[in-house]
């Protein structure tokens, strides 16, 4: 079962009464005047997270300010009596502003309804400006839907995985697969979360796309190495997807077709005003489309399903449930005659509940959430695999507002379930997790930002509890609005369960998720990394950022050469080092941007090689002795450059994308043996084995590189709004090589040249 409701339950009770009694800790009533409220758009009820809200005091001219948050509340907290000047803005959006008379222990609760300024709706300027209110923050980014759209795609539907690869950290394994490391951390070292909840299995197996249209998406905060407290359980990199809700004001919605993808969106007001329900659904028909289209067969079949309901059930509370269902299947090694050699499932489910109480100056919230992961393997000439993964949480977090410092702290518990057939036995396992965090971002001068914190994280099920400590910290030189911030971030990390890949498979598609083994130490990892961001001129901008990370007792699997022989898990210790290079041009009819990425990732574990010694009689033996073994995992990808380009004129808009990345390591083949069981007869024939290098990723596959265009052409109605775009794929068609069958001595490439027209039309 996805669930087990009475560990649910239990876990759910207890947190929520640990949480009342912190807030029971906390003064009766706030001594105070405290303003709180929520921040949305007037046309559709969308909450504006990150809009700016400042309170001035009219008498003395003291400010205060705080930033919406993903739901659009706001608390300003610890005001003095006395009259008030609130106002609130965003970009795009025309300013609020209202007075208010506020006494001692007053607590006043403000709608800031924002109206779209029409004149101000550059597409260009207003997205570039709300990432800029995210810029500084070591190892963050923070996406927004429109600039998904800069990615040319073969179909109108926008999507997160497309954009990712454009980070310069970001390293992808290929056009199919669905798996991306981040700054040298492996794809399962990622806690990638949609409104909180975990999904194991996020990209589907065509590279392009994930499990995150731009149509659902609000925002997306991508940490790539260095984040805080309130994240943990994995060791490289944070993908926090906050979805948008349905417009609360009247129905809505799109439909898109393209020869790779179908899309359907549809979002109702059950309740104007309060209820609403957004609905998103995707199927790719390239599978059945390729041979007329391209005169050759593309055996992917994938999808996703998405649903949320949200309520405001207040003026100062909000619930809201998120589902998700996506599906893989495919032929990832192109082996003949099986079209469905590789499969996964996601589902995931989740509940969460925001409250702003009106005795303190406090914002709480509970979250509940359940996450499959379904996986099917057969590769060629070998058993079966099959991997599933489970995991159901708690975690109730608070935040209490004390002026200009905000203490953001939490309690978790989560559930995982493993059952894992590699072709030898099967077996279950479960471990559990669970702790508590708090980070304090205080301001310390109008220069300098610090936020300190902690994690203590528990693993009940191997007798383990780390301490995390972490520290992040920004510098703007000018005060408050400098544009030019200096950041820096250090932290350490622990992840229980991991994701193990066949050190002697060139891809990496077939995951199996477990616990680390139960006699080691959990693994675990120390980031460090600090950069600057800030403008060169008006419009062009530019970014630097360095990064270590040190990782150990990571647990490496390595499938013997012998089919029946199953798995073995070496323990091994790595280092990331590298460096990211952005160069961004911004203007309302262009966006440029050049990235590079410099990056060296070296594994280290002790191996036991034998030894020729000569003895004092002069004779020789053969000793065994520990060898350090080093080499590169198959994510190390040194250099990386990449170009993305959109322009737009009236209703017109052209996009490209150039892509390059040096060859990543595989471990070669140097022959064949044939073997013959001991129980067999003595002119029984044998079965070919492959003899793989012992030089384990001491080759490289050849560089990668490939250029996609778009075109599109815009029609606006009074009702409507449709895009007609022409894409291409591969321009050049350039032979990048995906995997080479070491068994049969064959050669596989990626994706060809693939042209695509497709539309999308959307009801306003």
């Amino acid at each position: 079962m996805l669930f087990r409701a009475s560990v649910l339950f239990r876990a759910a009770v207890l947190l929520a009464v640990l949480l009342a009694v912190l807030l029971g800790a906390l003064p009766a009533r706030a001594q105070l005047a405290t303003v709180r409220g929520r921040v949305a758009d007037a046309a559709d009820g969308q909450p504006l997270p990150g809009a700016a809200v400042v309170i001035e005091n009219l008498e003395d001219g003291r400010r205060a300010g705080t930033a919406a948050d993903a739901n659009g509340f706001f608390v300003l907290a610890r005001l003095v009596p006395g009259t008030y000047r609130l106002a609130a803005s965003f970009v795009g959006y025309r300013p609020f502003a209202d007075t208010l008379a506020l006494g001692f222990e007053a607590g006043v609760t403000v709608d800031v309804q924002l109206t779209p300024d029409e004149a101000a709706l550059g597409e260009v300027v207003v997205e570039s400006a709300r990432e800029a209110t995210a810029a500084g923050a070591a190892g963050l980014e923070t996406i927004r839907p429109a600039a998904l759209a800069r990615v040319p795609l073969p179909g109108l539907s926008a999507d997160l995985a497309a954009y990712l690869q454009t980070l310069p950290g970001v390293v992808a394994q290929g056009d199919r697969g669905g798996q991306l490391s981040v700054r040298g951390g492996t794809p399962t070292q990622n806690l990638v979360l949609l409104d909180g909840m975990p999904v194991f299995q996020p990209f589907h197996i065509v590279g392009f796309y994930s499990a995150f249209p731009a149509d659902i998406i609000a925002f997306a905060d991508v940490h790539a190495g260095g984040f805080g407290a309130r994240y943990g359980g994995r060791l490289s990199s944070v993908i926090d997807v906050q979805t948008r809700n349905g417009n609360k004001q009247r129905a809505a919605g799109a439909a898109s077709l393209a020869p790779f993808l179908g899309a359907v969106r549809l979002e109702l007001p059950v309740v104007p005003e309060r209820l609403s329900v957004l609905t998103s659904v995707r199927e790719s028909v390239i599978e059945r489309l390729a041979p007329d289209l391209l005169g050759d067969d593309l055996p992917y079949r994938f999808g996703d399903r998405f649903a949320k309901l949200h309520a405001f059930l207040s003026r100062t509370s909000s619930f809201s449930v998120t589902a998700l269902q996506t599906f893989d299947r495919g032929d990832v090694a192109d082996t003949e005659g099986r079209p469905s050699a590789l499969q996964w499932r996601n589902e995931a489910v989740g509940l969460h509940y925001v409250y702003l109480p009106e005795e303190y100056a406090a914002l709480a919230q509970i979250r509940i959430y359940g996450s499959r992961l379904e996986s099917r393997y057969r590769p060629f000439g070998a058993a079966r695999r099959t991997a599933d993964a489970r995991a159901i949480g708690v975690e109730v977090g608070f935040i209490y507002y004390l002026g200009r410092t905000e203490v953001y702290a939490g309690l978790f518990g989560i559930n995982y379930g493993f059952d894992f057939d590699l072709g030898r036995a099967a077996r279950t396992e479960y471990v559990t997790e669970g702790g508590l965090y708090a980070d304090v971002p205080v301001d310390v001068s109008r220069r300098l930002r610090v936020a300190p914190g902690f994690r203590l994280h528990s693993f009940p099920s191997r007798s383990q509890t780390t301490f995390e400590p972490r520290l992040r910290a920004e510098f703007r030189p000018g005060g408050t609005g400098s544009r030019h911030v200096f950041s820096a971030a250090w932290g350490v990390y622990h992840q229980q369960i991991t994701g193990l890949y066949n050190a002697r498979d060139v891809t990496d598609a077939f995951v199996t998720w477990g616990p680390s083994p139960e006699s080691r130490r959990i693994p675990q990892a120390m980031h460090l990394l600090a950069g600057w961001r800030g403008p060169l001129r008006a419009g062009l901008s530019a970014s630097v950022e360095g990064y270590a990370k040190w990782m150990d007792h990571l647990a490496f699997a390595e499938y013997s050469d012998l089919f029946e022989a199953g798995i073995r898990v070496d323990p091994v210790s790595g280092t990331a080092q590298g460096l990211d290079l952005r160069l961004e041009r911004t203007r309302p009819a262009l966006y440029l941007a050049l990235t590079y990425g410099l990056a060296r990732v070296t594994y280290e574990r002790t191996v036991e090689r034998v030894v020729v010694e000569e003895q004092a009689d002069g004779t020789f033996v053969l000793v065994p002795t520990p060898v350090a073994d080093r080499f590169p995992p198959p994510h190390d990808r040194r250099h990386q450059v990449g170009l993305l380009a959109r322009a737009a004129r009236g209703p017109y808009a052209v996009s490209a994308r150039w892509h390059y990345g040096s060859g990543l390591p595989f471990t070669g083949g140097v022959g064949f043996f044939d073997f013959v069981p001991r129980t067999a007869a003595p002119d029984a024939p044998g079965t070919p084995v492959l003899v793989t290098d012992p030089d384990l990723y001491g080759a490289r596959l050849p560089a990668y590189h490939r250029l996609d265009v778009a075109a599109e052409r815009r029609f606006t109605g009074r009702r409507f709004e449709a895009v007609v775009q022409a894409s291409v794929i591969n321009a050049y068609d350039r032979a990048n090589l995906f995997d080479f069958d070491l068994f049969a001595d064959r050669r596989i490439d990626q994706l060809p040249l693939i042209p695509s027209l497709g539309i999308k039309v959307e009801a306003r």
